[in-house]
């Protein structure tokens, strides 16, 4: 029974965005197992229940959330407990379920059980947990015309709660912006209420709308609403720790609008509200600095940039943060600490920029780089720390890790990526979803549980050779992909000479081809298998088991293809990402040699200024004071520098 729900369940999470279905599968196989009485309908009754939801909530709080979604399904889509629809136990379960599946990443499969929730009507007790479950899931997933389709596609007798009303608003808001329509998007976040728990996000959007049309004085009045809101407000806009995020960069919009119109007071001020714990400390700091410098406030802009560069040096900030420390030097006329400092920083960054160019040319780099990149980013989200410290705090040595921590992800390639993670999944046990089928198909071949042979038929042996074969061959196209990236790494650190790494290369080639083709009519035998198999199973379930058998052979086969795609597409997205950091980092080296530059000729023009006062007669004011001194004392004086010590205890009673 388990087995058959975890099959159908990766049919069901397979594509997420898949719409819901007319017609249940899982209700079919039900009534299918039903008829030939292999489910007892009357073994379900009310302990039961609470027993298996206590077992499903206990695999949700231990992570196994696949696990989890199977034994709900075993619940809300069992015949076991269809007289029990209206208990508040099951309607936990479908609330569950969903939960379930969106954790698992399955966010079609989880809206379609929101839907069953969100069907029951808004008095339900789990209507506004699962709405906001729905919400998240746009938010998550960005696709927030689709999910609003699908909420506003379930049909309610009643009107749905303001709260619920607001979060609507704000998806076809969102849905607006996304589309460029700024006029549509600002008319429907106006209309959020108060009372909803994304007012505070529809504001900052607001705040972002006027801004993008040049309204700075509006925008800044959305922003202040945000970040002037205290805690304790009636409408105090606190749900999670979103709103902070919201909060902090309100400040940050702030501190920038004011940069814009040049009110570099104001922009200090607001870029010093991020408190300290806050993710967006670096970029307060370094905006900072950078108004203060604008105003020319040198002193207070070394200081800035000296504090940005203690705290955080491996920020994704630090070289525009290094380089605007080198234009505080020249424009407080320190040619020569101007100079050094630039001299460090090329020195810096010349690796750096030489390793981004090795990523751009070579896929494999570029690949390992992305892969840790996605690895600190998941880190740093789940804990907001990398190894203990955190994020940026950490000075890091090696050029690569140094790239590592210049790299910005786009969320765009994160969702992708998570999508790939998703269909490596899939690729990896759609065979095995294949063989449960396949096993499913032998076990229901006989009338009568009893009446099942041990003993294996002809085609049950043949089915059982080509699955063998066709995993034999999935290995070795994995290993063939393991060898061409060791190469590739040999290649790269140059441990494998070129004429032995392009033989190596061709061999790899050949064999790959000739994987491909053995796998391909390896597929062709399985499959006759089968459904040589599937047709020998009982007549009430064998068109269900064969359109199963079917959809993941078919599944199956997509899997491989749409990997590959994805993977190519990721691929074009990390490229862009890596040709991006390389102009913008090779920028900074240029204007580092240019600001060299500009240290040098500014030493020879001091120097000329020097020279030229001395020729007016004018004494250079830098010099008046070291020859204070010499001026007091007479041809036949001499001047002898106080060499004793002062003791602490020779001034107490002084003061």
């Amino acid at each position: 029974m388990r087995a058959t729900i975890a099959a159908v369940l990766v049919v069901l999470t397979g594509v997420a965005g898949a719409q819901p279905k007319a017609d249940d599968p899982l209700t079919k196989y039900f009534a299918a197992l039903e008829a030939t009485k292999l489910v007892d309908v009357e073994s379900g009754n009310l302990e039961s229940l609470r027993k298996e939801l206590a077992v499903a909530e206990g695999m949700l709080r231990d992570g196994t959330f696949t696990n989890a979604a199977v034994a709900l399904y075993a619940i809300v889509k069992s015949p076991r407990y269809a007289a029990f629809t209206d208990f508040v136990e099951y309607q936990n379960a479908e609330y569950d379920l969903a939960v379930a599946l969106a954790r698992a990443g399955a966010y079609g499969a989880a809206l379609d059980a929101v839907e069953a929730v969100l069907a029951r009507g808004p008095g339900a007790p789990y209507w506004g947990p699962a709405h906001r479950r729905a919400i998240d899931i746009a938010l998550e997933t960005r696709d927030h015309r689709g999910v609003l389709a699908r909420l506003e596609a379930v049909k309610l007798a009643e009107p749905i709660p303001v709260s619920a009303a607001g979060e609507r608003t704000y998806l076809r808001g969102r849905a607006a912006y996304d589309a460029g329509k700024l006029a549509d998007a600002e008319g429907e976040l106006v209309l959020v209420s108060k009372k909803s728990r994304l007012y505070s996000s529809a504001i900052y959007l607001r705040g972002v709308i006027k801004a993008r049309r040049g309204e700075y004085k509006t925008s800044a009045e959305a922003m202040c609403e945000v970040a002037g809101t205290p805690d304790d407000d009636k409408f105090t806009f606190v749900v999670d720790d979103r709103y902070f995020t919201i909060k902090d960069l309100a400040r940050l919009g702030l501190g920038r609008l004011a940069h814009e119109n040049n009110e570099y007071d104001d922009a200090y001020y607001h870029y010093f509200q991020i408190p300290d714990d806050s993710s967006y400390l670096p970029d307060a700091l370094f905006e900072a600095s950078w108004s203060m410098y604008q105003k020319r406030e040198l002193a207070t802009a070394r200081d800035l940039v000296k504090e940005f560069l203690a705290a955080f040096p491996s920020s994704p900030l630090w070289p525009e943060a290094s380089l605007l420390a080198g234009y505080v030097d020249l424009a407080d006329c320190k040619f020569t600490q101007s100079q050094q400092w630039y001299d460090a920083l090329t020195v810096k960054l010349q690796p750096i920029v030489d390793t981004m160019d090795k990523a751009r040319r070579d896929p494999d780099l570029r690949k390992l780089l992305f892969a840790s990149a996605l690895t600190r980013y998941r880190e740093v989200r789940q804990t907001g720390e990398l190894a203990g410290k955190k994020a940026g705090t950490v000075a890091v040595a090696a050029p690569l890790d140094q790239v590592l921590a210049l790299l910005r992800l786009d969320p765009k390639f994160i969702r992708l990526s998570d999508a790939i993670t998703g269909m490596n999944e899939l690729a990896n046990s759609a065979p095995a979803a294949v063989r449960q089928w396949q096993n499913l198909g032998t076990q229901v071949s006989e009338k009568k549980v009893a009446a099942v042979s041990t003993e294996k038929t002809l085609e049950q042996e043949q089915l059982a050779d080509a699955n063998a074969v066709l995993e034999d061959l999935r290995r070795l196209g994995a290993q063939i992909r393991e060898s061409r990236a060791e190469l590739m790494r040999g290649k790269r650190e140059g441990l494998v000479p070129a004429d032995l790494a392009v033989a190596e290369e061709k061999r790899l080639d050949e064999l790959a081809v000739k994987q491909r083709a053995a796998l391909a009519n390896a597929i062709l035998a399985a499959e006759e298998a089968s459904a040589a198999v599937a047709n020998e199973s009982s007549a009430g379930i064998r068109p269900l088991i064969q359109a199963d058998l079917s959809e993941a052979r078919r599944l199956d086969r997509a899997s491989q293809s749409l990997l590959i795609k994805l993977e190519q597409a990721g691929d074009k997205l990390a490229q862009a990402s890596i040709e991006k950091l390389y102009n913008d980092t090779r920028r900074v080296l240029d204007k580092a040699k240019l600001g060299k530059i500009d240290a040098v000729i500014g030493q020879k023009r001091k120097l000329d200024i020097e020279v030229q006062d001395l020729a007016a007669g004018r004494f250079p004011e830098e010099l008046i004071g070291k020859l204070w001194n010499a001026s007091m004392i007479a041809d036949d004086e001499e001047y002898w520098p106080w060499q004793g010590e002062y003791w602490a205890d020779e001034y107490s009673g002084f003061r």
